[in-house]
């Protein structure tokens, strides 16, 4: 069995590198609380930290980035874009506020963050493929989206 840690990464369909180990901040809501422990996860040596505008804490997280004095690529940032903004021209607007919430100029990951049965899904998935070519974003996926779904869906 190889040995793993905080910087093995795993190579994705696209070729994009994701470190196989990340800090998620789902539920670190208090600013200060959220950027101090995305500073104590980078310093551990973590060098991925999963975010998502619902969480309300991507200004934080974009805070703590800085502050950590790591450059920018040696951090794999991953974001979601929420189902309220599916829509194509929402989900531009949305990506573009998410960078200016990090302080960033591009994602590592953006993901539409939860299924749903709307065209807009393709409308979203349509509008991540523009976000990749702008250079918004590294990569694109899904989160919280089954096996099931993906493989019965004509999109995926």
């Amino acid at each position: 069995m190889a040995t793993r840690n905080l910087q093995t990464t795993i190579r994705m369909q696209d070729g994009i590198e994701i470190p196989q180990l990340g800090f998620g901040v789902f539920q670190l809501k208090d600013p200060d609380t959220c950027r101090r422990a995305v500073l104590d996860a980078l310093d551990l040596g973590y060098r991925h930290v999963d975010t998502a505008k619902v969480y309300g804490n991507e200004e934080a997280v974009g805070r703590a980035l800085r502050e950590s004095g790591i450059p920018r690529e040696q951090v794999f940032v991953t974001t979601k874009l929420w189902m309220g903004d599916f829509a194509y021209d929402a989900a531009l607007a949305a990506c573009d506020a998410s960078l200016q919430r990090l302080g960033v100029d591009y994602v590592d990951l953006y993901l539409l963050h939860w299924p749903v049965d709307k065209p807009e899904l393709e409308e979203a998935w349509r509008a991540l493929a523009t976000l990749r070519e702008r250079g918004k974003i590294r990569s694109a996926g899904v989160s919280n989206f089954s096996v099931a779904r993906l493989r019965n869906h004509p999109l995926f």
